[in-house]
C-alpha cells in the first residue's frame, strides 16, 4: 500500500472533510506516487497514519482522500 505524507489540516477546507493530497501540474500534486480512483493508500504525519480510500476532483484536479477512522494509529507515545 502507497504512503502520502499530508497535512490532516486539509480537511478543513473540505466539506465531506476529505484530506487534499495535492492538485495535479503543481509541486505537491506532481511528487505524488501515481495514483488510481479508489486505491487505498496509507496517510501519514509525524503524529498518526491512518488508510484511507482515494477520490479524484476532475473540476479542480485535485486528489482527495476519504480516511477510515477506525485505522488510524498514533507513531507517537
Amino acid at each position: 500500500m502507497k504512503r502520502v505524507y499530508v497535512d490532516f489540516n486539509s480537511m478543513m477546507r473540505d466539506p465531506q472533510e476529505r484530506v487534499e493530497l495535492g492538485q495535479v501540474g503543481t509541486w505537491q500534486g506532481d511528487r505524488l506516487p501515481s495514483l488510481c480512483i479508489g486505491e487505498q493508500v496509507v496517510l501519514f504525519d509525524e503524529e498518526m497514519e491512518v488508510t484511507g480510500t482515494t477520490e479524484y476532483d476532475a473540476e479542480h484536479h485535485i486528489w482527495l482522500v476519504s480516511p477510515d477512522w477506525s485505522t488510524r494509529q498514533d507513531l507517537v507515545r
